[in-house]
Order: structure tokens, then sequence, then C-alpha cells
């Protein structure tokens, strides 16, 4: 198995104009060239290689620019050097290698993402209920604001409580706090 690290832009230079590798590990930080074109160029003139990100950046913007170019792993250069073999022994195998700071981080994106599609399912009325509960409205006194029965009222909470994976109006009450719905 032959690995090419490009981390600094001579090595850029010779690293792609050199012998084919199995796998490069990546700098996406570099003086004079920015390492996500390298990751996308690389993707595609040379689709069989790959790529281990190993870098400090590990932004939400720069991991997605990576995951869509379709990146094999991602090392940040602040994780245990143990971390490093790990990834190559991973990816060379075929199985996507995240250093435990970056799967956190692709967690909490994902996340986050699907909060954002279960707030965009949510209809004007649930956000509506949402809003009542949380300015501390209970059942009936939602019921007899919205003029609608406190079942209808129970029934809103429950396709809330389903569409957004919430158990609790305490909850739902943080949910839209930390979601800007209130």
């Amino acid at each position: 198995m032959k690995i090419a690290i490009l981390d600094d832009h001579e090595l850029i230079r010779v690293g792609i104009a050199g012998t084919p590798c199995d796998i490069v590990l990546l700098d996406i930080l570099m003086p004079d060239v920015n390492g996500v074109e390298v990751a996308e160029r690389l993707r595609n003139e040379y689709p069989d290689i790959k790529i281990i990100v190993l870098s400090i950046d590990n932004r939400e913007f720069t991991l997605m620019q990576l995951l869509k170019i379709g990146m094999d792993g991602f090392v940040s250069k602040s994780s245990p050097l143990s971390d490093i073999p790990l990834a190559i022994d991973s990816v060379a195998n075929g199985v996507p290698f995240y250093g435990r700071d970056i799967a956190i981080l692709i967690r909490d994106i994902t996340d986050a993402k699907l909060n954002n599609k279960n707030i965009a399912s949510l209809s004007k009325r649930e956000i509506e209920i949402i809003k009542a509960c949380c300015d501390g409205l209970m059942g009936k006194e939602i019921a007899d604001k919205f003029h609608i029965s406190l079942r209808a009222v129970n029934s809103h909470k429950t396709n809330i409580f389903n569409k957004l994976g919430l158990s609790s109006s305490v909850e739902m009450v943080r949910f839209a706090l930390e979601h800007g719905i209130i």
C-alpha cells in the first residue's frame, strides 16, 4: 500500500505529479493552496485514491464540503497520534474513519439537519401550540385560546412530540428555545 502525505504546497505538486498511491493524507490548511479544492481535484482525477483529511480545521462548513466531496476519513491534528494508523487501516479496508471529535461534529450536524427538517414538517397550528406551551399555558388554556377542544390540543402535542422525537412538554420548550421557535 502506498501512502502520500500532502501537507504543504511543494508536497502537493510532488504528490499529484508523482507515482500513484492508494491513500492520501491531506492537510486542508496550507499556504498558497486550498486543501478542499485539492481533495475535490483528487476525487475527480483519481477516484480510486482514498482521501484521509489530517487537519486542525474542523469547522462545520469545511466538514460539510469534504463530506460532499466524499472524503474517506478525517483525523483532527488534535486527536491522539494513534488515530492515524487506525484511520489508514480502516480506510484501506473500505471503512470510513472519523476521529472521535469529528464523529461528534458529524453527528451534531446531522442532528441539526434532522431537527430543521422536522421543524419544517410542523404545521402552523403545531407551531402555535409550541409557542403557547412556551408561554406557560396549560392544555385547557391553549384550547380556549385557539377555540379548539382539549383533545385537539393533546393530539397536536402528540404529533409535535412524534415529529421532533420528544417525550415531554419540558423537552418541547427546550427544543423551541434552542431552535429559535420562540
